[in-house]
């Protein structure tokens, strides 16, 4: 059961970013408050809503610590 918890909130995390990414015009986590940085170098093949989940993740992580 926690299995299909853990699949659906990684499902409903990616669309929460791709939703925060359209809503930015495109544009990457860089410019907002705590990013703590890209998950990996930025080149033409990262996708900016990648960017987003890490965010996201990094801002869960500090607010549970």
């Amino acid at each position: 059961m926690q299995d299909i918890t853990r699949e659906t909130t990684e499902v409903a995390l990616e669309k929460a970013a791709k939703m925060i990414c359209t809503l930015k015009l495109g544009l990457c986590p860089l410019q907002e408050e705590f990013f703590l940085g890209c998950p990996c170098s930025c080149h033409e093949e990262i996708i900016p809503w990648q960017c987003w989940i890490r965010h996201l993740k990094d801002i869960a992580q500090a607010e549970v610590a």
